[in-house]
């Protein structure tokens, strides 16, 4: 293996190589420039690990998206999360939502709306007081040949250091028999401005 390859391989011996590398006639300043970078990526990636946002960083509301979802027999809301903390958190770019009754039985649970081709749910980064959303959209009228309707009271948000619950606005849920029904569910985008 050249021992240009073996310097980025192994960052630890990179001093030992940068001095030989210096006091080899052969090496271009291109080159020791390209390797000390290295070797401060490498530094630089253990800085900007972000952490999971804690429930209480979290602030969430409901909005109605001032009738963009609503169409004959379908509705639906944008959950909107902001993080209240002072610095920046990770959540899922897909949080399991679930829409509960006030005896906390589960009612409603969303699914994920289809993905393209290219896109993968992931881990989004909130910086501090920055709104993010994401879509809800549902079926609000009874369609169903014995189907039924449901009005959740309650929302319960799943992250990976525990559950968010917020007031969910007086709506109504259709679908078919099975309970709990289902709802489809975007990711997470920020909120235009």
């Amino acid at each position: 293996m050249p021992w240009v390859f073996r310097v980025l391989a192994k960052p630890a011996l990179k001093t030992e190589r940068i001095r030989y590398m210096v006091k080899s006639a052969r090496t271009s300043a291109p080159l020791l420039i390209m390797c000390l970078l290295v070797g401060g990526v490498h530094a630089a990636q253990a800085h900007r690990a972000v952490r999971s946002c804690k429930p209480a960083d979290l602030s969430v509301h409901f909005e109605d998206g001032q009738g963009a979802f609503d169409g004959m027999s379908h509705s639906g809301a944008w959950v909107v999360l902001a993080n209240r903390s002072a610095t920046r958190c990770a959540v899922p770019a897909l949080p399991v939502v679930q829409l509960e009754d006030a005896q906390d039985h589960v009612l409603a649970i969303g699914k994920p709306a289809p993905l393209s081709p290219n896109q993968e749910p992931s881990q989004k980064i909130l910086k501090p007081h920055v709104l993010w959303r994401a879509s809800m959209y549902w079926v609000s009228g009874n369609v169903y040949d014995g189907g039924q309707c449901v009005s959740p009271n309650r929302a319960v948000l799943t992250f990976p250091l525990g559950d968010v619950r917020v007031d969910f606005p007086a709506r109504t849920l259709c679908g078919p028999a099975q309970t709990p029904l289902t709802f489809e569910q975007g990711q997470l985008q920020p909120v235009p401005r």
